[in-house]
Formats: C-alpha cells, sequence, structure tokens
C-alpha cells in the first residue's frame, strides 16, 4: 500500500445491523495483536482453538444474497482487472506515475460470497478521487458501510469521507511529507 492511498473496507450494512442491531460509530480493530497472531501462526505456534476475532475477521457478508460476480463486473468499470490472485481472490489496479488504485475482493471457497471487499484510492489526484467517488456511489447503491483502518464505520457519503481522510496518514503524509516522517522517527504517529 502506498502511503498516499486512502483505504476503506467494505460492509453490508444488513451484516452489521443483524450483529449489533444498529450502525456503530467505530468497530474494533486490534492492529497489534493482530500482527502477533499471524506472526504465531505462520510459525505454527497455534492450536486450532486460537482463533483472532476483530472487525477484519468478521463474516458480514454471510447472510446477503449478493453475488460476487454482480460486484466484480460493476469494479470491472471503475479500474482495470489484474490477475495475481486465484478464482476467489480478485484484484483490480491502475498504476502509473500519477494514479495507484486498486481493489480487492476475496470470496469464501464454502459459501461463494464475499468475504473481503476493499478499496485503496489515490489522493494525489483528481482522477484518484473519482475511483473513489465511484466506489462510494456503488456502495450506496449496494447499500454498503464503509470502514478505514482504525475502523471508523460510516455510510458511504463524501461529506463523512472526507471526514476520515483528513485525520488519515495519507492526508497527513501529503499535506506535509517532512512532519509525516519526523513524527514516524518520533514515535508520534499512529502507524494505522
Amino acid at each position: 500500500m502506498a502511503v498516499y492511498q486512502f483505504h476503506l473496507t467494505i460492509l453490508p450494512k444488513k451484516g452489521v445491523i443483524e450483529k449489533f442491531g444498529k450502525i456503530p460509530v467505530k468497530l474494533d480493530i486490534d492492529h497489534h495483536e493482530r500482527r502477533v497472531h499471524y506472526e504465531l501462526k505462520k510459525d505454527d505456534l497455534l492450536e486450532d482453538e486460537d482463533e483472532f476475532k476483530d472487525a477484519y475477521t468478521h463474516d458480514w457478508w454471510s447472510t446477503t444474497d449478493l453475488l460476487p460476480i454482480e460486484i466484480i463486473h460493476q469494479i470491472d468499470k471503475k479500474v482495470k482487472r489484474t490477475r495475481y490472485g486465484d478464482d476467489l481472490a480478485i484484484y483490480w489496479k491502475t498504476y502509473t506515475h500519477e494514479l495507484d488504485n486498486d481493489a480487492e475482493m476475496i470470496i469464501n471457497e464454502q459459501t461463494g460470497r464475499i468475504e473481503i471487499l476493499a478499496f485503496r484510492a489515490d489522493l494525489r489526484t483528481v482522477k484518484g478521487l473519482e475511483f473513489l467517488k465511484g466506489m462510494v456511489n456503488l456502495s450506496k447503491t449496494y447499500d454498503w458501510l464503509l470502514m478505514d483502518r482504525k475502523g471508523n464505520l460510516i455510510r458511504p457519503e463524501m461529506q463523512e469521507i472526507k471526514k476520515l481522510i483528513i485525520i488519515s496518514n495519507p492526508y497527513k503524509f501529503l499535506k506535509n511529507p517532512l512532519k509525516f516522517l519526523a513524527d514516524i522517527e518520533k514515535g508520534t504517529l499512529d502507524m494505522v
């Protein structure tokens, strides 16, 4: 992920309401524990029952009737599909020196339903924002919610997204790269 890309995960509103009975402002994401769990799993040090749960691992999509192929077709209209994965991992990417947008969809092998749907919009250019707006419109069409890396959960409205962009690291980097790097060196920047 490039430092100038703004990442959003798409969640179906229906799945969120089924879990919480409402739309919370923020979902729990424990990035530190997530990294620890990943390293332990990689080193084969976990038992089968040692399962890590947070907003990224919850199955939000299981109760939706949405077929992945419909969404794949819609995203194909917004960004070029690439072939990095198999039929269960679909990736899209536009990359030039001026533009870097991408999206990903992971399909659950057992259910055939979407497991992960996320995208990253380049904040450097108007073309990057056009991709962002296109994904926001797609989210409105399908009644989805958007979650940033910190777990903030919002409706797909540009005013709401603007609030998240302003507090994001990509924005901080683009606004003042030297301060951004100095804050990393001092340890005062939340790297999420």
